[in-house]
């Protein structure tokens, strides 16, 4: 059964992929425009003084016009614990350095987030590769967010465009359900 599960994953992970590519670069940008005004109407987000963004990897959805409207928050891989870590950054142009991926994250020298403002009071905005109206959330397949959340007290986020919302996906015990969807069109409380 896992090996199934496995297999349909990464299928699904291509076929999403592949829909959110396809997609046009000024659709994208007036999309991305409209998922930050959504994020910005959110009572969790309007509540919350700190906030956990991601850099675009690819076709993702850019969130950037919102960092630093609150504390600002973006994560940065450690091979210490072989996962990533969340790091406060205060200049997106000082505080950055290429990641593992390529991806640009918090520069070595900034001090990761304590484990207790990690749990209780970030807001996390999770990319996906597709979620279900029912939270569940099919990432890039190596686990890192899952991870990174365990544990956290408020609902995570997960961003994505309405071509990757899915009916159903498969989930393994280990997937941690998303609290809220946000499109360019439509918010979903999970």
């Amino acid at each position: 059964m896992e090996q199934y599960s496995c297999e349909e994953k990464s299928r699904l992970r291509r076929f999403y992929s592949t829909r959110r590519k396809e997609l046009d670069l000024q659709w994208r940008w007036r999309s991305d425009r409209e998922i930050c005004a959504a994020i910005r109407a959110l009572p969790e987000y309007q509540a919350s003084e700190c906030a956990a963004f991601f850099i675009p990897w690819g076709a993702e959805p850019d969130l950037r016009e919102l960092f630093f409207e609150k504390r600002t928050f973006l994560p940065r891989f450690s091979a210490e614990l072989e996962g990533y870590e969340v790091v406060e950054i205060t200049d997106l142009e000082k505080d950055l350095l290429p990641g593992k991926y390529g991806i640009p994250e918090p520069s070595p020298e900034l001090p990761a987030a304590a484990p207790e403002l990690l749990r209780k009071d970030l807001l996390f905005m999770v990319p996906a590769v597709a979620c279900s109206v029912a939270g569940v959330r099919l990432g890039r397949g190596g686990g890192f967010y899952d991870r990174l959340l365990a544990g956290i007290k408020k609902k995570p986020v997960a961003v994505i465009y309405s071509c990757q919302l899915a009916p159903s996906l498969p989930c393994a015990c280990h997937d941690l359900p998303m609290g809220i969807i946000v499109t360019e069109n439509k918010v979903f409380y999970c």
